[in-house]
């Protein structure tokens, strides 16, 4: 399973394990869809989540903070047929842009995972609700800049 699909995986997994007690069960809100860039071969994907989102071993082994007010971009840059793609080396930098026009810098690092990929990963914090406009650079080795847009609502 790709990076991108398991952290969504897990953000949902986690969303429905919080859920419990004795209060009135509540919906768990889907992680919405990653944002793609497709260029030829290349594929590009980033997610935004709420750090309290992930399950405690995902963010130790991305080495992140959990906190209600932080949260976490993923960037993976893969080339090849989808299923059989292979992680691809980047400089990715990224900003968001809440509702006020404030520019939030989110320092990005390359993490390999266990399993042999290649991700770029940073932790931002917003105070919700809010709606932000994300900017993300992606230069693969040996290849062009790539940019790519999202917007992601952060609900309270």
């Amino acid at each position: 399973m790709r990076t991108i699909e398991r952290a969504a995986v897990l953000l949902v997994a986690g969303v429905l394990a919080a859920c419990g007690g004795g209060s009135t069960p509540v919906p768990a809100q889907a992680a919405p869809p990653p944002a793609d860039l497709h260029d030829g071969d290349l594929h590009i994907h980033a997610t935004a989540v709420n750090t309290l989102a992930l399950p405690e071993k995902v963010t130790r082994t991305y080495g992140i903070p959990r906190g209600e007010q932080t949260w976490m971009l993923l960037v993976t840059t893969r080339q090849g047929e989808e299923g059989r793609d292979v992680a691809v080396p980047a400089k990715v930098s990224a900003t968001a842009r809440d509702l006020q026009g404030r520019k939030i810098e989110i320092p990005m690092r390359e993490l390999r995972t266990g399993d042999g990929l290649l991700d770029n990963v940073g932790t931002f914090s917003i105070t919700p609700p809010d709606t932000l406009q994300f900017t993300v650079q992606v230069t693969p080795v040996g290849a062009q800049t790539r940019t790519l847009t999202f917007t992601r609502e952060v609900a309270k």
